[in-house]
């Protein structure tokens, strides 16, 4: 789960990492407003990335609606992972 949440906080800062490059980049010869609709289009695509990713994550994981969950157990020495019966 902590995977799913760096890699969606990886996503949603990423435009923002870009747009500040970029606007450092052009400071001396844009305008001010440039720089401002920038950021608000960083943001707007980073909750697209954010987003489509979780839709992504919903529906390539888990089992079908009905099952139940048999977690992770020790046998015999070894870790049995968790799955759906």
């Amino acid at each position: 789960m902590m995977r799913v949440v760096l890699w969606n906080l990886f996503l949603f800062l990423l435009p923002f990492v870009l747009t500040a490059l970029w606007a450092a980049w052009v400071r001396r010869t844009s305008p001010r407003e440039a720089v401002l609709r920038s950021w608000s289009q960083a943001t707007l695509v980073g909750a697209v990335l954010v987003v489509s990713s979780l839709l992504v994550w919903r529906f390539s994981t888990g089992d079908a609606p009905g099952k139940t969950y048999i977690p992770p157990a020790f046998k015999d020495g070894q870790v049995v992972p968790g799955r759906f019966e």
